[in-house]
Parts: C-alpha cells; sequence; structure tokens
C-alpha cells in the first residue's frame, strides 16, 4: 500500500482558462468531471491506496473516501507537496501525482507502484518510450529526452520513500526556484553530463547516478508501457484528445 498526494493547485490563471472560468484547473471539466475528479478515481480503483490527500479546492472531496483529505493549497508547488506529506504517515510510500493527467488508469497505477517496489531505491520515476505512447495516443504531444538507450517521457507521478522525502522535496525546491536561471541548474546537474545529455550520449544507468547524488536519494528510473501516465492536459487543445476515450471509459463502467 501506498499513501498518496494529489497536487491540485494551481490556480485556472493560464492556457486552460480558454476551455473554462473555474477558478482551479484541477476543476476544469473532461467528459462531464472536473479533471482531478479522473486522477482521483483511478487512485481509488488502483487498490493500492491507503489514503489520499487532495492539496486543492475542497469541492474534490466529493470524490474521496471517508478515509481521505482535502487541504487547502498554497500557491508554492513545493509547499503543497509538503503539507500532503505532512497529513499522512510514515508507515507507507509515498505517491505523489499531479491533478492533470485525467487519463491515468489503475491499472497504470498499480503497475508503477509494483515495478517500483520491486528496484531499491528511494525515489521512483516512471518513464515511458516514444513508441509506447505514439501507439497508444497517436499524434499526442509530448516532451521527449533522446537517450542511448531510447527516446523516453516522463510519468507525472512519483514515488518516495517516507523516510527521504524531507531531502527529495528539498532539492526540487532549490530546482524550482532556479527554473528559470538554466546555467545554475546545469551547474546542479552537471556541465558535462549536461552536454552529454544534448547530445543523446547519455544512458538511463547515467540519469540515475546523477540525480541520486543531486538528490541525496538514491533514485531509479521504472520503465513502463503505460503511456497514460504521462498524457497531461496543459492547452485547450488537449481537453477535445482526451473527453473521446475517458467518455467511452465511463459509459463501460456504468454498463451503458
Amino acid at each position: 500500500m501506498v499513501d498518496v498526494i494529489v497536487l491540485a493547485g494551481r490556480r485556472n490563471e493560464g492556457p486552460l482558462k480558454a476551455v473554462s472560468d473555474v477558478a482551479w484547473e484541477a476543476l476544469v471539466p473532461i467528459a462531464g468531471k472536473p479533471m482531478a475528479a479522473w486522477v482521483i478515481e483511478a487512485l481509488k480503483a488502483s487498490g493500492v491506496a491507503a489514503r489520499i490527500v487532495v492539496v486543492g479546492p475542497g469541492e474534490l472531496g466529493t470524490y474521496l473516501r471517508p478515509e481521505d483529505a482535502v487541504m487547502p493549497p498554497s500557491d508554492d508547488l513545493i509547499e503543497n507537496v509538503r503539507r500532503g506529506a505532512h497529513a499522512v504517515s510514515r508507515d507507507h510510500p509515498l505517491l505523489v501525482a499531479t491533478s492533470d493527467i485525467p487519463m491515468l488508469t489503475a491499472g497504470s497505477v498499480a503497475a508503477f507502484v509494483a515495478a517500483a517496489k520491486a528496484i531499491p531505491a528511494e525515489f521512483h520515476y516512471p518513464v515511458v518510450r516514444k513508441e509506447d505512447v505514439e501507439r497508444r495516443f497517436p499524434g499526442n504531444r509530448r516532451t521527449y529526452v533522446r537517450l542511448r538507450d531510447g527516446t523516453f517521457t516522463g510519468g507525472n507521478i512519483v514515488l518516495l520513500d517516507p523516510r527521504s522525502a524531507a531531502k527529495a522535496i528539498g532539492v526540487a525546491e532549490e530546482l524550482v526556484a532556479q527554473r528559470k536561471k538554466p546555467w545554475r541548474l546545469a551547474l546542479k546537474v552537471g556541465t558535462a553530463f549536461m552536454i552529454r545529455l544534448l547530445l543523446g550520449r547519455a544512458t538511463v544507468a547515467e540519469a540515475e547516478e546523477r540525480f541520486s547524488r543531486l538528490f541525496g536519494v538514491v533514485s531509479r528510473a521504472v520503465p513502463l508501457p503505460y503511456a497514460e501516465i504521462g498524457v497531461d492536459v496543459d492547452h485547450p487543445g488537449d481537453v477535445p484528445f482526451c473527453e473521446g476515450e475517458l467518455r467511452g471509459r465511463d459509459k463501460g463502467a456504468s454498463g451503458g
């Protein structure tokens, strides 16, 4: 079992405002439900969530179980992770998910957790090959990283050892603070590694070693064939892309 934090505290002040004028991006409707509701329902159905804590608008409490909770968000992403982490026990690994991946499925969550637990590490991050994404979702736009082992995109969930979460969150906070100063990030990651990465010469193992040193926790990539983990909704055009499948999924679940 894992404890889960769903990050749903981003205000709807970006491109998705063209789709809906709701106050929070997590509440943008997709196929008849708030975007975050699809994420919450997949997490509940996965069978691995001991407790789910949503850091976001109170309206999402409708979709939670009695043992779950909603916490008011701040305007800072890392602070929201901290708030969620304080609200769960340290008895289980900590799964952190964003609220903008409505295509997430129960099976992909369960598969990620099972695969991660089989790989000794303190920080697990799912990666999906480009060919698996394009096979599952032809035409979907994603950001890929070309490595010697293949071309990958990352998922929008991570699994943390609760004993190491504070250290990893602290480093992530610094990285977020420096995100508009690429040269400083390059110094953190290492200029030589950045060059190898840009040239497509770095390997998955090299990336794992580099980020393990950076975060101060043993970090491992978890290769998965589930494109649903990484298909997020950032732009108005992403909404109709998701709606067809989600309406069909909801209809199938209801037996219609």
